[in-house]
C-alpha cells in the first residue's frame, strides 16, 4: 500500500459514514489474496448479499451503523501487511470523525450560559486530541513512505486510548445508538480483526517488500 493510498482510506473513514467507507474499501482491496480480510472475516455494508448468508453475525451496534460482519471460512489469512495499514488509517479516520461529530454536538450547546466549545477544559481536550490524531497520521505517512512498521501495535493501542477519550466528550449523547460510542466499538472490531491478526506480517516485511503495492 502506498502512502497515497493510505491517506485516502485515511479520508474515507474520516468523511463519509461507515458503511459507505467500508464499500469503497471493499472496492480496492477486496481481493481474499490481499490480506486486507484476515482469518475470513469481513465488515460489509448492509443490503448486500453477503446480509442473506447464512454466515452473516448478529451485531446490533454495527447494524446501527449499517454495518454487518459476515464469515467466509474459504477465505485464509494472507502475510500481506496490508491488512495493518489499511486497519490503521481506518480507525485514525474514526478518530478524526469522532471529533468532528463531538465538535458540532458540543458547539450547539450551552453551560453556564456560554457555549460548551468556549470552555477552557473542552478547548484543552479537542485541542489535545486532535494534535495527538495529526501526529499519529505524520508518523504514519513516514512509516508507510518508509515500509517500516516495528512498534505498530503501541501505535494502536495509543489510538485505542485517544479514541476512548473522544468518545466521551458527547457525553450520554455519545452512547446512543450509531453515535460516537458505536464508532469507537467499531473502530476496536477493525483492530481485532484486521490489525491484530495482521501483526504476524510486520516480520516478514524484509522478504516482501519488493512485492508491497
Amino acid at each position: 500500500m502506498s502512502e497515497e493510498e493510505f491517506i485516502r482510506l485515511y479520508f474515507l473513514f474520516r468523511d463519509l459514514k461507515p458503511a459507505d467507507a467500508l464499500r469503497q474499501m471493499r472496492q480496492k482491496w477486496a481481493d481474499p489474496a490481499s490480506g486486507v480480510f484476515c482469518r475470513g472475516y469481513q465488515l460489509v455494508g448492509q443490503h448486500s448479499e453477503a446480509d442473506r448468508d447464512e454466515h452473516t453475525e448478529s451485531d446490533r451496534i454495527l447494524a446501527s451503523l449499517g454495518i454487518s460482519l459476515h464469515y467466509n471460512a474459504g477465505e485464509a489469512t494472507g502475510t500481506d501487511p496490508i491488512p495493518l495499514v489499511a486497519s490503521f488509517a481506518a480507525r485514525l479516520g474514526l478518530l478524526s470523525q469522532i471529533l468532528i461529530i463531538s465538535w458540532e454536538h458540543l458547539s450547539a450547546r450551552k453551560s453556564f450560559g456560554v457555549k460548551t466549545t468556549r470552555h477552557q477544559l473542552v478547548k484543552a481536550d479537542f485541542a489535545d486530541l486532535s494534535n495527538q490524531t495529526e501526529l499519529l497520521l505524520i508518523q504514519w505517512q513516514r512509516r508507510v513512505a518508509a515500509q517500516d512498521f516495528a512498534g505498530a501495535q503501541a501505535d494502536h493501542w495509543q489510538i485505542t486510548v485517544l479514541t476512548n477519550r473522544a468518545e466521551k466528550l458527547m457525553g450520554g449523547h455519545g452512547y446512543l445508538s450509531g453515535s460516537t460510542h458505536s464508532f469507537s466499538y467499531l473502530s476496536v472490531m477493525i483492530y481485532s480483526l484486521y490489525g491484530k491478526t495482521a501483526s504476524g506480517a510486520v516480520t516478514l516485511l524484509p522478504d516482501y517488500q519488493e512485492h508491497a503495492i
